[in-house]
This record gives C-alpha cells, structure tokens and sequence, in this order.
C-alpha cells in the first residue's frame, strides 16, 4: 500500500494545539518534539510528514499557508491547485504558493506567487478552497512550465475524468492569440491522452515528441500464433517502447518485495513472447527519460527514428 493521501485537518494552528495543552514551538526550535511547522502558526506531525509523497507535502504548505490569509480567500492556480486535485507532476513542487487575482488587486508576499489576469475564471471549492478548474489549473500548468510537467497533470487529469476534451478545448481557445504561453498550451492540448497509465509514460512521450520521433500509438495490445498476452506502453510498426518505472531489471532487489519479483518474471516473459513474435522491444528506466539521451538511444536502437517533418495529430477517444 502506498503512502496516504493527506487530509486536511492534520495541518493544526497553534490556536488548536495549545487548547489541547501542546506548545510545540520550543521543541520545533531545538529540533525535537513531536511536531514541525510548515508555516508561522501552523503544524503537522514530524512522523506524518515523513511520509507524504512531493505532492502531499506541498499540499500542506498550501493549507497552512491558506489558513493564514484573510477572507476572501484569493483563488488558488497552477501547482498550488494541482496539488489540490491531486495532479502529478514532473519536477519539483514550488516554495511558495499560487494564487490567481484580478489585475487591479494590489499586495505583495514572499509566501505566495501571484498571477494577476484581466479577468477571473469562475472557481471551484475544494472542501473551503477555491481553485481553477482542473481543465484552467492544467493549461495554466501548459502556459508556465515544461511540457512534460504539464503533460503528466493533463493526461492524469483526463484519466480520472476530472476534465474533458472539450474542456481544455475551451481553455485553450480562451488564450488571446499572443498570449505569453500560448505554444506550450498547444502542445499540451495536441498531446494530451489518459491512456498514458503514469507519469512516466507522460514524461516519455514528452521526451519523443521533443526529439521528433514519430508519434506512438498508446496501450498498443500483444498477439502472436497463441492469442493476446498483453499491452505494450508504446507502439510503432513492428516496434514497442517500454517505460520501466520500477527498473524491472535490475541487478539487485529487494528480495522481500514479492509483489515486484512477480512483476518482473511477468514483464520479462511477456518481452520474450513479443520478442519472438517479431516484434522489436526497446526499454528505458526514468533517468533515461528524464534526461532524454537514453530514451533516444533507447528508440534508435530498435529502428525508431527521429525526424524533423514528423507530424503529431491530436487523438481523441473516437480515434484510438
């Protein structure tokens, strides 16, 4: 079981602790104690922070760091309401947290990032926060950071039914035709597919369409003589591509790990069968797609070649 999602309250004030006779900032400032403060004022338990993931511990500096503004409260954007909806993403989680005003509002901090828009998209709640659409919050993502950050959000996003095609079809159409961000927009919006099962996956194909290869087909299903024996990530004729998140292959592993050695002997057997039927099979692990080399290297090396004139189409459930 992976680590748990955090909830909200677990962020506690110094109001509510010290009503339950808890005075945690001088064990805080000695390093010791129970607690540790993610903001001025406000807590969560040293052991429970240990285990967030990336994205559960910037979401408790969102939460803390809302709990001490006034109302009303500013409209949360970009990682700040990522985070919110549970979108992953490539790369590291801001220190400070977005939040989106109106171009008149006036006001400066070191805790927020303020982005300022000629006019307010309607917000949602989040239990007492308002935040951009998923659909805004991902295009936002697309206009401000890399493609692959933005990518994996939006594939996330589509996958979990918290926005639609349609939706980010609007948001994009909304951008003024020289808007600053407009070009990353696009390529999130031309890429943007839920069957990508993982960051990973999202990454990779990220990684492909920068270096010009030809575009995949996603969750491509394996037959030979005997029937279906699975899905491939990625597909081009007579060619499979593979993102190996959990470095399947390894040398070593944790030998107490069942569940990941039943993975392994899975994987590896279905690679042979595909192997046999023809097909070639080419592999790459997460530095490999984050740095981009390996992955090409990777690609090449079964055939898949790289091309200035490859032309990506936008697919939608209809096409696949």
């Amino acid at each position: 079981m992976g680590p748990q999602p955090l909830r909200t309250h677990e962020v506690q004030s110094l109001g509510r602790l010290r009503q339950a006779g808890i005075v945690p900032w001088a064990a805080v400032a000695r390093g010791t104690g129970q607690w540790m403060r993610i903001r001025r004022g406000e807590y969560l338990d040293k052991g429970r922070w240990h285990t967030l993931t990336p994205l559960d511990r910037h979401r408790a500096l969102v939460v803390a760091t809302v709990r001490r503004m006034r109302d009303p409260l500013p409209m949360l954007s970009h990682f700040a309401a990522a985070a919110l909806w549970g979108m992953p993403i490539i790369g590291s989680w801001p220190d400070r947290v977005d939040v989106m005003l109106d171009a008149s509002a006036a006001g400066s901090s070191t805790l927020v990032r303020r982005h300022r828009v000629s006019g307010l998209p309607e917000p949602s709640l989040l239990g007492e926060f308002p935040v951009t659409s998923p659909a805004r919050t991902v295009i936002d993502l697309a206009r401000s950071t890399t493609l692959a950050c933005a990518l994996s959000a939006a594939d996330w996003t589509l996958r979990n039914s918290l926005c639609t095609y349609a939706d980010l079809d609007e948001e994009l159409l909304a951008i003024p035709g020289r808007g600053p961000g407009r070009r990353g927009a696009h390529a999130v919006w031309l890429l943007a597919d839920p069957r990508a099962e993982s960051p990973g996956e999202s990454l990779s194909r990220a990684r492909m369409y920068e270096s010009g290869f030809p575009q995949p087909d996603l969750q491509v299903p394996l037959e030979d003589a005997q029937g279906w024996f699975g899905r491939a990530d990625f597909g081009w004729p007579g060619r499979i591509g593979e993102f190996d998140g959990l470095r399947k292959y390894r040398a070593t592993g944790d030998a107490g790990d069942t569940a990941s050695e039943e993975i392994v002997i899975r994987e590896k057997l279905r690679e042979d069968r595909a192997r046999r039927a023809g097909t070639a099979v080419a592999r790459w692990v997460w530095t490999d797609a984050l740095h981009g080399s390996g992955l090409v290297r990777a690609l090449v090396a079964v055939g898949v070649s790289p091309g200035d004139k490859t032309e990506w189409l936008r697919r939608t459930p209809a096409e696949w």
